[in-house]
């Protein structure tokens, strides 16, 4: 654990863009944790998304997402471009179900101005392990 944390330090863990840990940090986490865990995999698809505010877009994407969920008890991840994990801790599939329902709907209202355009989010929200 500890060099997972030096490793947090120096940003190795850590998504630039969003601030977030990274999908090595969930890979390292995955090493050294029980089984006392629901995942929840998150895929979203910007439409009208101009590439030159894609940064922009997983930014608020992911501020939504922090937002959504069981704050200290979960964790969000980024685990790819357009794609992150939110690791509940002490966790059911009821509990699970019931953030999965809340991220589908709060990123299914998110609407962002960027560029002269209207980018809307399409989320795709499963319960994993």
């Amino acid at each position: 654990m500890c060099d997972m944390i030096d490793k947090m330090i120096r940003g190795e863990l850590i998504d630039p863009i969003t601030r977030l840990p990274n999908e090595k940090f969930l890979e390292e986490l995955s090493k050294d944790s029980s089984d006392g865990y629901q995942i929840l995999e998150v895929s979203v698809t910007l439409e009208n998304l101009d590439k030159t505010y894609k940064n922009i877009a997983i930014s608020k994407v992911a501020s939504v997402i922090k937002h959504s969920v069981r704050i200290p008890m979960d964790m969000v991840v980024r685990t790819g471009e357009y794609d992150f994990a939110v690791i509940m801790g002490n966790s059911d599939e009821s509990s699970a179900k019931i953030v999965a329902d809340r991220l589908r709907t709060n990123l299914s209202y998110l609407s962002m101005g960027l560029g002269g355009k209207t980018v809307r989010v399409k989320p795709i929200v499963r319960i994993g392990k």
